[in-house]
């Protein structure tokens, strides 16, 4: 029986800092966001054991040997969506970034880096593919309302399942089994690539110019979306074709 991949999920379920907390103590609007996180986790996991990968959930870390060892062992990655990435990752001061969180921010860049440097296929879902654009040498609009209003459209958490709006495909390479020039896709963001990394190539565009995918063409497979194709790949096979496509480079 063929080996299944070995898919490292980065993500953080919870604060280290509410350990010996009570539930009345945290704040309401922290746990809504943890909330939605867990789900977003628990999805990628499914999509990526649907599609033959074997998950593994990775937890933050500064030791330096730990995260040489998962990048070395590990077949593969999807670094998954969450706060905003410090603006200070890209040489900005803050212009409308919500709570950054600093050791995830540490831990994923460092890992994001290693695995570059070994060339392991790696998948990059809304701050996911923001990261690879910053470890990349690229920035990100920190706030996509305060550029134009009619931005606002892209934060939609609450359509988790259900299209948002439609991308136009650049690269319809990474989308085989779809036909056609745009895609509908849902949206849970208002951050998105300011400039675009020198050693990334965008696979995708919304209205208004927005980078929706990215591609790193040097890589063996480094893809990002801005969209979360794991909240549609149960029900959309072009979707799943993501993941499938992360696998199956991460089992060759």
């Amino acid at each position: 029986m063929r080996k299944r991949p070995l898919i490292g999920i980065p993500t953080l379920p919870f604060q280290r800092r509410w350990e010996n907390a009570a539930l009345e103590e945290i704040d309401g609007e922290e746990l809504k966001y943890f909330w939605l996180l867990s789900r977003l986790t628990s999805k990628i996991i499914s999509s990526v054991r649907a599609a033959g990968g074997a998950p593994l959930a990775l937890t933050p870390t500064e030791d330096e040997r730990e995260i040489e060892r998962l990048a070395a062992k590990l077949d593969g990655f999807v670094f998954a969506g969450g706060q905003d990435i410090a603006p200070s990752f890209y040489g900005e001061e803050s212009r409308g970034s919500r709570a950054p969180d600093i050791e995830r921010d540490r831990f994923e860049t460092a890992l994001c880096r290693a695995a570059l440097e070994r060339d392991k296929p790696l998948l990059g879902i809304c701050r996911g593919c923001q990261l690879l654009n910053v470890v990349l040498g690229g920035t990100l609009i920190q706030d996509l309302p305060s550029v134009d209003e009619k931005w606002t459209l892209h934060s939609r958490s609450d359509v988790m399942r259900g299209y948002v709006h439609e991308v136009k495909i650049l690269s319809p390479w990474l989308f085989p089994n779809h036909s056609g020039e745009t895609m509908p896709v849902n949206s849970m963001h208002h951050q998105a690539i300011g400039r675009l990394s020198k050693h990334l190539q965008a696979a995708a565009v919304a209205d208004g110019g927005i980078i929706e995918a990215v591609s790193a063409p040097a890589y063996k497979w480094a893809v990002g979306v801005q969209w979360h194709p794991e909240c549609l790949a149960e029900d959309d096979a072009v979707q799943m074709d993501i993941f499938r496509a992360l696998v199956e480079k991460a089992g060759s």
